[in-house]
């Protein structure tokens, strides 16, 4: 079964080399602040980490990928700069194309000899800034939108002036990795919600077959027990480039990919070669990035262009696609050339649930696939993890996975990190975790939880900062419409003001005529304070942030883990 989704390179030319994981020493330092502290800890503050226009949520404090065999950031046989360019669209050279290169980079500070630098423009710095430091580091090559210096030049670095230099960055990082992405098999996960509980399906799946799977999304980095923290949903081109190298030098079999529209939109994934695509979705989100919905929805469906693209070394490529969302025919169309699978409840779908049997600690339903009704069970509850686990299913029964290892691993996932994670400490009343921070993802999570027995529901939420304001209103209706009682706290406000952030939702909370909640800012006297309310038969929903440890305000990054949080509230209540 090991051999399950491998593939054979088509005509292609390798450059190979050993695979090392991208820069995953930089997770963040842990520290006390504002909001969320770690109790007993009495370490200073650090500066903020600037994420730019990304909305990746990251993780601090994992263990690391680091120390693997196969990990190294250098190489002792250079290649030469022209090997590395096919297909890079160029605008000017200066310099020999028999210049070698040892490593890439886009961090100057990073840069040692024989590096190319990435000299990439950005919203907040620019690389070009930077060359100088790169080219005294001891840089043989830079690549930049800009033209060549005038010679003479201070530097003996040549030059290669590109069109697109992430574009590029993508390409050139292939190449020097040998085209990880072609020996393995390779799954990409895009869509508003679901795209984390997916991959966890998808990896416990191949583990199941016998495979060794990879995952790169939210949470973390992982293969096997070697994980690392994961500072963006996607990470760059080069990072994933690497990444990926050292998972195939690993052996993985398969490496499941939560895709963000930020890393469509920006280029991380042009290289990639996927052999399956999944749309979980479509909900409004990151519209600080994105100018409409329907551009949200466009970057999305890149994705499934790159599935189909023609100089794709896959043999096989399947489209899985949620029928139940409306804008399932729109992303059949964007991957016609793709073989498609239409999952969900609905009639029309190829993979369908049925009979589905809801409890508060998993689900029971039918798989109708081809003609043949395949008993399933998931740990996970709420209907929604039955569409992740039929978009996984999808993607494993269409590439060949058989089917008695599929219900195999789908039974075998027992949780996700922050995705409705119980909180027990012997109370008697539920606490849970979620990472749901749009408004559709806390209403679909509420409307589960009603739908349990329980007495009242008490939710905790904010709203990020420096990111979608127009999610602001509709998150607060969807917390007070669907609960009891709500606790309006901060998020992640970064350089906006907290009380700014609660004051926006607070607005439409007034103007919807909604008086259950009460607002407390600083996020961990909230969730004691949703705890403190709490009395048997209650669930308590801490929402936004699930996995996430940190923190991130305007001039530094502190401690922030919810489940922590929750975990001392409970530890001081007075137990009967």
């Amino acid at each position: 079964m090991d051999d399950i989704g491998r593939h054979r390179r088509t005509q292609r030319p390798v450059l190979r080399r050993p695979g090392s994981g991208p820069g995953l020493r930089q997770a963040r330092q842990k520290t006390p602040g504002h909001g969320c502290r770690a109790p007993g800890s009495n370490r200073g503050s650090v500066p903020a980490v600037d994420r730019g226009a990304s909305p990746d949520r990251g993780q601090a404090g994992a263990p690391t990928l680091e120390g693997q065999s196969a990990h190294r950031a250098r190489y002792q046989t250079p290649l030469k700069l022209s090997d590395l360019l096919h297909g890079v669209r160029t605008l000017g050279f200066l310099g020999s194309a028999d210049t070698e290169v040892l490593g890439l980079r886009h961090d100057s500070r990073q840069v040692r000899p024989g590096d190319l630098f990435f000299a990439l423009p950005g919203s907040k710095t620019d690389g070009n800034r930077h060359v100088r430091q790169a080219c005294a580091a001891g840089a043989s090559v830079i690549l930049s939108e800009l033209e060549p210096p005038p010679a003479p030049i201070s530097f003996k670095a040549a030059w290669v002036q590109v069109a697109d230099a992430a574009e590029a960055m993508g390409r050139v990082a292939d190449a020097f990795f040998g085209h990880p992405s072609a020996d393995m098999t390779v799954i990409g996960v895009t869509g508003t919600n679901g795209k984390t509980t997916t991959t966890y399906f998808l990896e416990s799946i191949a583990k199941a077959c016998g495979g060794r799977p990879a995952v790169v999304g939210t949470v973390e980095y992982r293969l096997g027990d070697a994980r690392s923290a994961a500072p963006n949903t996607t990470p760059v081109s080069l990072e994933l480039q690497r990444l990926l190298a050292q998972f195939r030098d690993q052996g993985a079999t398969l490496a499941a990919l939560e895709v963000s529209s930020h890393a469509l939109s920006l280029k991380r994934v042009e290289q990639v070669d996927f052999d399956a695509a999944v749309f979980t979705n479509l909900h409004s989100d990151h519209l600080d990035f994105h100018a409409t919905l329907e551009d949200y929805f466009q970057a999305k469906l890149r994705l499934f262009d790159l599935l189909t693209r023609p100089s794709s070394s896959k043999r096989r490529r399947v489209a899985v696609i949620n029928n139940d969302d409306p804008r399932a025919a729109a992303v059949r169309r964007a991957a016609a050339e793709a073989e498609t699978v239409l999952y969900g409840l609905r009639e029309g779908a190829q993979l369908r649930a049925k009979r589905l049997e809801l409890g508060p600690r998993g689900t029971r339903f039918d798989m109708l696939w081809r003609g043949r009704v395949l008993p399933a069970s998931i740990a996970l509850a709420a209907q929604h993890n039955v569409f992740n686990a039929l978009a996984a299913a999808g993607a494993a029964l269409a590439l060949g996975y058989p089917e008695e290892g599929v219900l195999r691993g789908l039974s075998r996932l027992r949780a996700v990190p922050g995705r409705l994670e119980p909180i027990d400490e012997g109370q008697d009343f539920q606490v849970l975790v979620d990472y749901a921070h749009t408004a559709a993802a806390l209403e679909t999570v509420l409307r589960h939880l009603s739908e349990i027995e329980h007495n009242r529901i008490i939710t905790v939420f904010g709203c990020g900062g420096d990111r979608d304001r127009t999610k602001r209103g509709p998150m607060g209706i969807a917390a007070c419409g669907h609960s009891d009682m709500a606790v309006v706290t901060s998020d992640n406000p970064r350089g906006e003001n907290p009380l700014d952030i609660i004051a926006d939702i607070e607005a439409a909370l007034k103007t919807a005529g909604l008086k259950n909640y009460k607002i407390v800012p600083d996020r961990q006297a909230a969730i004691a304070a949703a705890v403190s309310m709490a009395g048997p038969g209650d669930i308590v929903l801490v929402a936004g942030k699930g996995h996430e440890t940190v923190q991130i305000l305007k001039d530094r990054v502190v401690d922030c883990d919810d489940r922590q949080a929750a975990r001392d509230a409970l530890r001081g209540l007075k137990m009967p």
